[in-house]
């Protein structure tokens, strides 16, 4: 900021180009966008290698609205109410997308040398490649690095906050519990190898048979889960016929399938822990065996 404050002497009013320097060079390759304005508004001085980007050069907005620099004419809203602050004495940190994106911006009152505010100064540093990076790590702490479906942090904040929704609605949803049957058996004979990619061939039949609203997620090892987005009973047998049937047509081997149990809000709970546990109860009622099966025939 001090920098940039000197640096208002090197603007397009007058200023001695032979004594200018190496002050110069410093504000043009200053990283982001600086500027400096008077009380109106009016910019007084705009540096900074971000410029040089976005097109626009150095000292090319001196004597034009702070409106035109940042593409926004309403005194109301960011970053032009934030820029009225600053001429009260008031400093901020926001961030405002310009030229397509995103930019963090730090404004500061600019005073005389007796206190008095005369202005306002600007800081504009370009966050796009912090913003992918902040938003892979987001994704990647919410998701299963080998399925790539939601991981059950990110399933049960998403339950907890559909069962809010459905209280404030009065509307029901559904959630299916999936267990892969028999991946241990798959891992002993097969290998870990095998047993993972059958994960990822019942992950992949999840998100075929899902609809873009509604929540597969691993839920943990061999089980795995669907929020249903307004749904029923009906649509959520549907879904899970839908899911064994892929895993029928499904061309790897060794064939797998898998056991489904079903949630119903409000009918089978009113909170996610009664829901999971109704899923769960039929989930595994589905996976023992019928009592009037035949034995296999003994060894001789």
């Amino acid at each position: 900021m001090g920098i940039l404050e000197s640096g208002r002497a090197l603007n397009s009013y007058g200023a001695d180009p032979v004594a200018q320097g190496p002050l110069r060079s410093i504000m043009e390759q200053m990283p982001g966008i600086h500027w400096t304005t008077d009380q109106n508004l009016r910019i007084t001085s705009n540096w900074g290698k971000g410029l040089a980007s976005s097109k626009t050069p150095p000292d090319s907005f001196v004597g034009r609205s702070v409106c035109e620099l940042l593409g926004c004419a309403d005194r109301h809203t960011t970053p032009i109410a934030q820029h009225y602050e600053a001429l009260r004495g008031f400093a901020s940190h926001f961030e405002y997308g310009w030229k397509y994106r995103p930019w963090e911006i730090w404004l500061e009152p600019l005073r005389t040398s007796s206190g008095e505010v005369s202005g306002c100064l600007g800081q504009g540093t370009d966050i796009t490649d912090r913003k992918k990076s902040e938003e892979q790590a987001h994704y990647q702490a919410r998701h299963d690095a080998l399925t790539g479906l939601a991981n059950y942090r990110e399933f049960t904040d998403r339950l907890e906050e559909e069962v809010r929704r459905a209280e404030r609605g009065h509307r029901g949803f559904t959630v299916l519990l999936l267990d892969l049957d028999g991946l241990k058996r798959i891992n002993d004979l097969h290998g870990h190898l095998t047993g993972n990619r059958a994960l990822q061939r019942l992950a992949a039949v999840m998100k075929e048979h899902c609809r873009s609203t509604d929540l597969a997620a691993r839920y943990g090892g061999d089980e795995f889960a669907v929020v249903l987005i307004d749904s029923d009973r009906g649509m959520a047998k549907q879904v899970a016929l839908r899911i064994e049937s892929g895993l029928r047509s499904d061309q790897g081997k060794p064939s797998i399938s898998v056991s489904i149990g079903a949630g119903i809000y409000p009918d089978d709970g009113r909170t996610a822990a009664e829901l999971i546990e109704a899923a769960d109860q039929q989930l595994y009622k589905r996976k023992e065996p019928r009592i009037d099966a035949p034995s296999p025939p003994s060894a001789k």
